[in-house]
Order: structure tokens, then C-alpha cells, then sequence
């Protein structure tokens, strides 16, 4: 209920964040998002302002088939061709009623597949926001939207706002209505509020913000006026991360009565586990001359190769612990500092085997190896996943001996992190249909000794087949595959692709 009430009060606020293409409201059109006409329409309300797909309401204008409940819906939402070369953040306000699904892709011309970008199968029984970042992009695409209601009447998907900005999805000035994406864990007594904007709630004489420097801007805040308990938490916690990030959070921030709080900042992965970046010390504020009103600049080095939300995280000892107010958080992809470790770049690892074998490797035994081919689709088999005519490896046995493997290594892996390792593969006829006939392991670095079974099947296919696998080592390691026909191998942090 928090959140919605932090969702409604903001919205006071007047958004001043530059909208790109691809943005709509969907007050009175679609602004350019089509639907799909092999499926199902997304209907646009008659007073606007929304657009779903299933039977949510009888405001919606019918159309034909459309207007009946069927047993598998898919409406897919297309928006115009986008061709951004920055750093961009896309925010969704939907809304999953009963049940069903929503799934945002990326559909790039000449590629095979659509990106996945986000998805979800919550229902709520509210507007809910959700960020995803769409990285650096050379080529034009589109934004795909596929919606999925349940086969029963009064279930839906609706999509009342579609944002697109330049950007990071972490930051935030909080002007926005929504106040991007960031969200308050909510506490019996202990809670984020939304503070500025000519509003003052119980007398307590929030400060100016610091994107205008005056009482019409918005800030975040925590006040220990509501604390009831010893050592209570406020959590404010921002989107989850939608592709891997590195590089230097800046954000400002006041604290008052130092003695009576803790001022912290963790990321938070999909598991539930903390780390923390950041703690305030109490010489911090007497750095900058002891006064209350003034904010004080923080940056901090973050590395996520796998989804994480940061966690402003505050609490105090008792009523009289004062206050904490945020403000203004920024993302660069460059270090705040010189000195920072490099993060290890996934992409090393990842290879559609057009230009050869990038940094994978091939353990030679005695009999046949993996090779690089290249076939035309035709009425006996497919292309390659990549393209449909490009290249992959195959491996096959040209013996009946017994105890045959060729083995196919990829680069080393640093120890201590989370991957999902994701490839796509066909198993014809001729290979021994035993869970031996596809396997992918972990090894050792060190030693090169098959370690962690990853990913195994043996049944033979016509068709391409995807198959994704999680792989946590301490030791540093490699990905390992024995005696497979395998197309466009990838390696993703955990969460992505």
C-alpha cells in the first residue's frame, strides 16, 4: 500500500526528463506501436489512457474474434523502429490482472532470434513499474511487447505508460511520477517518503532538494520519528539491473544526528544476498562544515555482472535519530577511480562461431574433432542458429569404437561469480542416445579435469534446441562440451540473455 501511496503523492511532480521515440502514454493513440495481425489486438481503452489484451473491463471497443474470451491468448505489441546509439533506459507501468504474462524483447533486423529483455508473471492488483536498460545499439530495431492473459474471462495484461529516456535505469532525481522504479521495503513503522514539492509532511522541515535547490523539487527521505523499536530498517531499493553493469554510482545525500543512525548502501542480487558498497562514517558530515542543509556528494565503484538492486538502507537506535535524505543518483560506466579493478566482460566467453572459434579451444583426441561447417537450410536440416546460413561446429564419430569424446574448451572463467551459460544444439541419428551423447561440464582451469555436470540429454533432434544452465565455482574454471552437434554458443552473467 506504501508504494502506491509513494506512487500517487509523487505524482505532483512534473516530469522534466527528455522522452525518445518509443515513448507513449496512450492518451488518445498508440503513438506508432502496432499490433501484431496474425494475433490477438491490443485494444486501446475508449477514454485512453491504457492498452490491453484479455477482458478486463467492457470499456474497451470490440473487434470481432477479439472481443471473446479464446483459451491461449498472445497479443504482441510492436513499437516503431528505434535507432538509439546511447545508453537509454526503458520504464513499463503495467499491470498483470489474474493471470497471465508479459515479455519484453528486442527484435533486431537479420537477427534469428528476439532479445529477451525482461519479463514477468506477477499479478498485481495495481500499477506496477518495471526498468529495463537498452544498451549501446548501432542498428535500428524495434521494442516487442508480448502479452499473454489467461484463457479464463477477467484476466489481462495492460500497459498504461511506456517511457523511454536517455540514461541508466539507477538513476534517479525523483521528479518523475514514478519515481524510476525505485521502490520503499516496506515497514510496520519505519518507511521512505517523498519530500519536497511544496510539501511539507508532519512539520519536519525537509530541506531543499538538490536538483533545483528549492522546496518544488523532490528528494527521498527517512525520518526516525516514526522508529518504534531499537535498530529498525528503512530499505529504499532501486529497479534490478536487466543487463551487466560496471563503473561509478554518485548520488547525494543528508544525515542528521549522526550518533542516532546508520547510513548504508548494498546491492542486493536475485538470491537475497547483501554486499555492501558503501557506509557513512560521521566525519563525512563534519567535512562539509557541519551543516545540516548541505547535501554531500558520494561516488562509489560498482561492478554487477549478474542482476542486482541497490539498497539505501537506514536505521536507527531510537525516535531522536534524526533524519536522512537522498537525492540525485547518477551511473557513469567509467570507475569513480583510476586505480579500480576491471570487471571481467562476459563477451569474452561468448561466440557464434562466425570468424572461427574465438577463445574457445579444442582438446584433440584420437579420432574426429570439432570442426567449423557451414550448410544451407534445406529439407533435411536447418542453417545455423545465427544467421541460417553461417557457421557452427559439429562433432561426430567417424568409428564404432567405443569411448569416443572430443572435448571443446572455453575460455577461463575468474572464480567467486555467478554465470549462465546458454547454447543452442541438434542431436541427429548416429550418436548413442545415452545422456553421455550431449554433455557440458565445468573444469578446473588449472587442471583441465571435467568437473560440475552443467547440462546433459541424449535425445536426437531435428530441429535446434536451447538449453541455459547456472554455474557457481570458487575456483576459477572453464566451460566444457563433450561429443555434441552444437550451434551459437553464449556465455551470460546469471539473469541475462
Amino acid at each position: 500500500m506504501l508504494q502506491l501511496y509513494l506512487l500517487i503523492f509523487a505524482a505532483i511532480g512534473q516530469a522534466h526528463s527528455q522522452l525518445l521515440l518509443g515513448s507513449c502514454n496512450f492518451e488518445s493513440s498508440t503513438c506508432g506501436y502496432t499490433s501484431d495481425g496474425e494475433l490477438i489486438t491490443w485494444r486501446l481503452h475508449k477514454d485512453g489512457r491504457f492498452v490491453a489484451v484479455g477482458a478486463l473491463t467492457d470499456d474497451y471497443e470490440e473487434s470481432g474474434e477479439d472481443a471473446a474470451p479464446q483459451h491461449e491468448l498472445t497479443g504482441v505489441l510492436l513499437s516503431p523502429v528505434l535507432e538509439y546509439s546511447e545508453w537509454s533506459c526503458l520504464r513499463l507501468v503495467y499491470q498483470i490482472v489474474g493471470s497471465g504474462s508479459l515479455e519484453v524483447l528486442q527484435r533486431t533486423e537479420g537477427k534469428s532470434f528476439d532479445k529477451p529483455l525482461w519479463s514477468s508473471q506477477t499479478t498485481s492488483e495495481s500499477w506496477v513499474v518495471s526498468s529495463m536498460d537498452l544498451q549501446n545499439n548501432t542498428e535500428p530495431y524495434k521494442i516487442v511487447i508480448e502479452g499473454k492473459p489467461g484463457g479464463t474471462a477477467g484476466n489481462s495484461v495492460a500497459i498504461f505508460e511506456i517511457h523511454i529516456i536517455p540514461g541508466y535505469c539507477l538513476e534517479c532525481d525523483f521528479e518523475e511520477s514514478h519515481l524510476c522504479g525505485y521502490s520503499n521495503q516496506w515497514n510496520t513503522n519505519l518507511n521512505w517518503y517523498v519530500g519536497g514539492g511544496r510539501t511539507q509532511l508532519l512539520h519536519n522541515n525537509i530541506p531543499n532538494d538538490h536538483t533545483f535547490n528549492n522546496n518544488t523539487g523532490h528528494l527521498m527521505y527517512v525520518d526516525s520519528v516514526h522508529a518504534k523499536t531499537f535498530k529498525e530498517v528503512a530499505k529504499l531499493v532501486s529497479p534490478m539491473t536487466t543487463v551487466p553493469l560496471s563503473g561509478c554510482l554518485s548520488f547525494q545525500y543528508q544525515r542528521s544526528e549522526e550518533r542516532g543512525n546508520m547510513f548504508s548502501v548494498f546491492t542486493r542480487d536475485s538470491m537475497g544476498q547483501y554486499q555492501e558498497l558503501w557506509r557513512a562514517e560521521a566525519q563525512n558530515q563534519s567535512d562539509w562544515g557541519g551543516t545540516l542543509s548541505e547535501w554531500v556528494p558520494v561516488q562509489v565503484d560498482l561492478k554487477a555482472p549478474y542482476s542486482v538492486q541497490v539498497v539505501f538502507e537506514v536505521a536507527f537506535n531510537s525516535p531522536s535519530g534524526g533524519r536522512v535524505a537522498v537525492d540525485d543518483i547518477s551511473f557513469s560506466p567509467q570507475f569513480c577511480s583510476t586505480d579500480s579493478e576491471p570487471p571481467f566482460d562476459p563477451a569474452v566467453a561468448t561466440c557464434d562461431f562466425e570468424s572461427g572459434l574465438c577463445h574457445y579451444t579444442l582438446d584433440k583426441v584420437e579420432g574426429s574433432s570439432w570442426r567449423s561447417i557451414s550448410v544451407k537450410p534445406n529439407i533435411f536440416q536447418n542453417g545455423d542458429h545465427t544467421t541460417g546460413a553461417g557457421s557452427f561446429l559439429l562433432a561426430h564419430s567417424q568409428s564404432n569404437r567405443s569411448g569416443y569424446m572430443s572435448r571443446l574448451f572455453g575460455p577461463p572463467l575468474p572464480g567467486n561469480m555467478k554465470y549462465c551459460l546458454r547454447f543452442y544444439f541438434s542431436l541427429r541419428a548416429g550418436f548413442n542416445q545415452t545422456d553421455s551423447a550431449l554433455c557440458g561440464v565445468s573444469a578446473a582451469a588449472a587442471k583441465q579435469h571435467p568437473g560440475e555436470d552443467l547440462d546433459a540429454g541424449g535425445e536426437v533432434q531435428r530441429n535446434l534446441d536451447r538449453s541455459r544452465c547456472h554455474l557457481s565455482n570458487v575456483m576459477a574454471c572453464k566451460a566444457g562440451f563433450h561429443q555434441q552437434l552444437q550451434e551459437h554458443l553464449g556465455l551470460w552473467i546469471c539473469g541475462f540473455g
